[in-house]
């Protein structure tokens, strides 16, 4: 099968969205399809690369930042991409395409369906469908909620990450075209992300947040968190990875609080340190407001750490309470502070760790290649 993805991000741009993406083409090169990867060019980056039964083909667009974009760069690839589809079809000759984000990866995906009878599967990242982070997103939804919903009754299947995303799914497209609806989660790759106490045996409690610097991320909650836990005399330590928006306005905060020696502000690193930095924390917080489904958590759980999060989407499946994980509510920094503090003193003091089946169980249930054959799968109907 020939097999065409569509995404407006993929390594190095973007995030999970573009991970994920990664993922599904490399692992289903591997299988046997032959495998054409569509998105956007950035400095550094080959127009074309080639390996094996996979090409990746980078359009230049109006994408400016390699962690951020906009509706008008999104817009501008999806609208170079059916120009670039369009004339190299003959060459292509896709069977099937695999379009990431309702919004923009659909919009060339719909497109070829209509003009060439081209069958297309949507993969929802949560961000593309209404009603996700309604706070920031309400007015972007409200106009696309239309061409959203077309989009997607159209597509022969829609795959979303989790059961909390697709109950928005299946309300958006209608009881008609509920059969299409299918969850298929995040993958990690658990031949990399894999654990190593030695690291971990210390006297201070070390913190890590890792994403974006955004409100939909919400790492002022744990900045608040902090100043409690310094009351409580927990001796901590935070690695904060990502960047965004908000960094200067953090950075300031910290120092006006008069614990910022406590926190580092490392910026995106690469995959070797960020599992590094996985290896030597013991306790992974997040705060966001809305996820899709979160990578950062997957990766935590394969390198054996604990993580603190709110009940975002994918926590149900992913969270065993006082095991390997705990939930507090949305904006609630004193219910955080509690949490991390209860950590430190039921988990980290006595050293206890994640009870081994649990570890194991867990990483057989998140890796890629299993997440890879529910793909293969859902290819061949």
């Amino acid at each position: 099968m020939r097999l065409l993805i569509l995404n407006y991000e993929y390594p190095p741009l973007g995030g999970g969205a573009g991970v994920c993406a990664q993922y599904h083409a490399e692992g289903l090169a591997r299988l046997g399809y032959a495998v054409t990867v569509v998105t956007t060019w950035f400095k550094g980056e080959e127009d074309i690369e080639n390996k094996d039964n996979l090409t990746i083909i980078r359009l230049h667009s109006r994408r400016r930042k390699i962690y951020r974009s906009n509706p008008a760069a999104m817009l501008s690839w999806a609208f170079r991409t059916i120009k670039y589809v369009s004339r190299n079809l003959n060459k292509l000759k896709p069977d099937l395409v695999m379009a990431h984000f309702a919004i923009p990866g659909g919009i060339p995906a719909v497109s070829l369906k209509i003009r060439k009878k081209l069958p297309y599967i949507v993969v929802s990242h949560g961000q593309d469908i209404p009603w996700f982070n309604p706070k920031e997103l309400l007015f972007y939804h409200m106009i696309l909620y239309l061409p959203i919903r077309y989009i997607c009754r159209q597509a022969k299947q829609i795959v979303s990450l989790t059961d909390m995303r697709m109950s928005q799914v299946k309300n958006l497209v209608g009881a008609r075209h509920q059969h299409k609806c299918l969850v298929i989660p995040n993958g990690c790759d658990t031949d990399f992300f894999t654990p190593s106490y030695a690291d971990r045996e210390k006297d201070t409690l070390t913190l890590l947040f890792t994403g974006r610097l955004t409100r939909q991320k919400d790492p002022f909650i744990l900045l608040k968190a902090l100043a409690l836990l310094e009351e409580s005399e927990v001796p901590f330590r935070l690695e904060i990875i990502g960047d965004g928006p908000l960094k200067k306005k953090m950075m300031q905060y910290v120092r006006q609080k008069g614990y910022a020696e406590k926190v580092r502000f490392a910026g995106w690193v690469s995959k070797d340190e960020i599992r590094t930095c996985y290896r030597q924390s013991d306790l992974l917080v997040v705060c966001s407001l809305d996820e899709g489904m979160s990578l950062a958590i997957l990766e935590a759980m394969a390198t054996g750490l604990y993580i603190v999060t709110t009940p975002v989407s994918g926590t149900g499946e992913q969270i065993i309470a006082g095991v390997n994980g705990e939930t507090y509510p949305y904006r609630d920094s004193p219910a955080l502070a509690k949490v991390i503090e209860a950590f430190y003193r039921n988990h980290f003091l006595p050293r206890k760790k994640i009870p081994q089946d649990v570890l194991e169980k867990q990483r057989h249930e998140i890796s890629w290649e299993k997440v890879i054959k529910k793909i293969d799968v859902l290819l061949q109907k």
